[in-house]
């Protein structure tokens, strides 16, 4: 995947790089969809109490947009299902009723899930130790909200809160410039992992901007902003850039000029204006101000890249924003695929530049293999 050895290229070449490290691994990806078809099949089975209101399975989140990011305290992925129920909320006296349902289910005689179950607020926690958790929303259709809209139960509140996974991930692809068509099937199969190479700038910078996350509020849970928030901001403020380090640049000018002087920033789903992504910042106040201290900083340190060029500068600031032994690993991953690159006669200098890079239509005069041993 080596390109130049232009700044922004190379760069850009550490960046997806890192990305690679934060991949869900294809092995255990495959686990997560055989997982995942076996909790559908369970809650959907004939004598489940769910049966009757034929339940679609989808996935939702990273999981479904293909920005999940490698934790980095612990090995478990976050994984959101949605179990949509065709019922009408308006209906259901008690929205906790309906949490209640898919928990008990998960623990009826039979159930391989029993010791893995955990109750959440709007959800029902499946823990798979050392491996991933998978959250299960249970949600009804809202006919009076827009296409996709939903109602979730939220045990807090003892009250329905709005959402629209399908609309939010469709929004998100189209802004990524990849739209996909959804069809409704009573279950949706996990969509097939993309490798890096093969995503758009935007996921590439989320997934990264998630990962600076990490690394900034790591011990701090409580100040650190929720992923859906950041992929929303992502999302708007991307503007088609085709390098992943613009990319960033420009998330992160728009994210800072959009910051209002009076009230907090306000971050609602893009296609259901009832869902407010960003309503506990509501009752966290300092989570808000740590959110806008992490990103002023985020946004300086990464316009070092420009301010400070060189390979050693970027080194510390990549680092310090997204880890030291991602960014070796990274490191190490590039100096290799330019040795191989190198031996297989693939380098070439630059006209004019004398920049190095894969041989083409701009880097023209190959550089020579080594074919001494020693001295």
């Amino acid at each position: 995947m080596f390109r130049t050895a232009d700044s922004t290229a190379q760069i850009d070449d550490l960046l997806t790089r890192i990305c690679e490290e934060l991949q869900i691994p294809p092995g255990k990806y495959t686990e997560v969809e055989n997982r995942y078809a076996g909790v559908s099949d369970w809650l959907g089975a004939e004598d489940s109490p769910l049966a009757k209101h034929k339940p679609r399975i989808m996935s939702q989140g990273s999981l479904r947009i293909g920005t999940t990011v490698k934790p980095i305290n612990h090995n478990e992925f976050d994984l959101d299902l949605v179990c949509q129920l065709h019922v009408d909320w308006k209906q259901i006296g008690n929205p906790v009723s309906l949490l209640d349902t898919v928990e008990k289910r998960l623990k009826a005689p039979g159930s391989n899930y029993t010791d893995l179950v955990e109750r959440k607020n709007r959800c029902v926690r499946l823990n798979y130790a050392n491996e991933f958790h998978m959250d299960i929303l249970p949600a009804c259709p809202d006919s009076t909200g827009p296409e996709g809209a939903l109602m979730v139960p939220d045990r807090e509140a003892q009250d329905w809160k709005a959402s629209n996974p399908d609309g939010y991930a469709n929004w998100f692809e189209g802004r990524a410039a990849t739209l996909q068509v959804v069809m409704a099937r009573a279950t949706e199969p996990l969509p097939e992992q993309e490798s890096v190479a093969e995503k758009k700038p935007l996921k590439l910078a989320v997934q990264l901007i998630k990962r600076w996350r990490d690394i900034y509020y790591d011990g701090k849970p409580e100040l650190a902003p929720l992923s859906i928030v950041l992929t929303t901001l992502a999302a708007h403020n991307y503007r088609g850039q085709t390098s992943v380090k613009d990319a960033i640049s420009g998330i992160l000018d728009g994210i800072i000029l959009g910051i209002p002087t009076i009230g907090r920033l306000t971050v609602l789903n893009p296609t259901n204006g009832k869902e407010d992504f960003s309503e506990r910042w509501n009752e966290n106040r300092d989570g808000y101000l740590a959110f806008i201290e992490g990103l002023k900083f985020f946004h300086r340190r990464w316009n070092d890249l420009d301010g400070k060029p060189g390979i050693h500068n970027a080194k510390q600031i990549l680092e310090a924003l997204f880890g030291e032994k991602l960014y070796q690993r990274a490191l190490a991953n590039q100096a290799e695929a330019i040795r191989k690159a190198h031996e297989a006669g693939r380098i070439g200098v630059k006209r004019g530049t004398g920049g190095v890079g894969l041989l083409g239509a701009t880097y023209t005069q190959a550089i020579p293999r080594n074919t001494f041993y020693g001295s």
